[in-house]
């Protein structure tokens, strides 16, 4: 890394409190807004949503003066990922980041995740070495996509997962989730949506052993924002790709059911022919970002896996 040429500040890092959220919702929009400019988050939620959220650790920095910054751990089983992390934009290059990183991926070494992760931008090199002193590496492109959600059709209604019995429908996701990658587990991101009502689980094929699934986030106050409607994991058994071709359909016709004008998805591009299906399909990407790996192995990012997913 290049010479630090200002002071590191040292904090204090802890677990968000409820009265901390707030202030670090404030300080990742900012951050983000500094990044890439603009506000493109709009009334879309990312600090309480998973702050909520059974499955994910949310960390703050603070010093004397308050916080400057926070973090968050999420575990899907035997896979984990660390993000989003944010600095107040003042204090970047001071250390606030790495102490940060640090500390959340201490988190997934005590869960004893198998393979860590993390998403970052592609054209950032500053974030790369950071991240790479803690042996993360990048690999493949991820592309963050996006499409027009057609209009509503009366024969196109998915099963949803709030109609189905919570301990069935964890059952089968586990069951498909481990095809994809053993130990992975997408149940935390289930119980998030159902619990805190802002998404749905969309399912292809009978309920209890559905052939696709995603859990989807739904418009303002949820990860997507007005509007949309986001996969935030959606998943097919590997080589499956008549049914992820059904997933999609069933993800579009939900989201036009919600009344979204654009359905969003992210892909590994690893995932080839996930990838060339969703290009095929009207797909485009809006940011092409990379996911960086601990250890530096694909984990379930290969060509025929047919995984929807998006490690922000």
């Amino acid at each position: 890394m290049r010479p630090r040429t200002t002071p590191r500040t040292e904090v204090e890092i802890r677990p968000l409190r409820e009265r901390d959220l707030e202030a670090a919702d404030r300080i990742q929009r900012r951050a983000f807004a500094a990044l890439v400019g603009g506000d493109e988050q709009r009334d879309a939620e990312l600090v309480r949503t998973r702050w909520a959220a059974a499955n994910t650790a949310a960390l703050g920095a603070f010093t004397a003066t308050g916080q400057v910054g926070s973090v968050f751990a999420t575990r899907w089983g035997s896979v984990g990922f660390v993000g989003p992390l944010s600095v107040e934009p003042e204090l970047w290059d001071r250390g606030v980041g790495s102490q940060l990183f640090a500390a959340a991926d201490g988190v997934l070494r005590e869960w004893g995740v198998a393979h860590r992760g993390l998403f970052t931008f592609a054209h950032s090199p500053r974030h790369h070495r950071l991240y790479e002193r803690f042996g993360y590496w990048p690999r493949f492109l991820t592309a963050l996509m996006s499409r027009p959600v057609p209009a509503a059709s009366s024969s196109a209604v998915p099963e949803l997962g709030s109609a189905l019995d919570r301990e069935v429908l964890t059952a089968a996701a586990a069951g498909l989730a481990s095809a994809v990658f053993p130990g992975l587990d997408v149940g935390g991101e289930i119980a998030s949506v159902l619990d805190q009502k802002i998404g749905e689980v969309v399912l292809v094929g009978p309920a209890a052993a559905p052939a696709g699934l995603a859990v989807v986030h739904d418009g303002a106050g949820s990860e997507a924002g007005s509007g949309v409607a986001y996969v935030k994991v959606g998943l097919v058994r590997p080589g499956s790709g008549a049914d992820f071709a059904a997933l999609v359909d069933a993800c579009l016709a939900h989201a036009a059911t919600v009344g979204a004008q654009r359905l969003v998805v992210g892909v590994n591009t690893a995932r080839h022919r996930a990838y060339r299906h969703l290009v095929a399909r009207g797909f485009a990407t809006d940011v092409p970002g990379v996911t960086m790996h601990a250890p530096n192995e694909p984990g379930y990012d290969h060509e025929h896996s047919y995984v929807l997913d998006d490690w922000r």
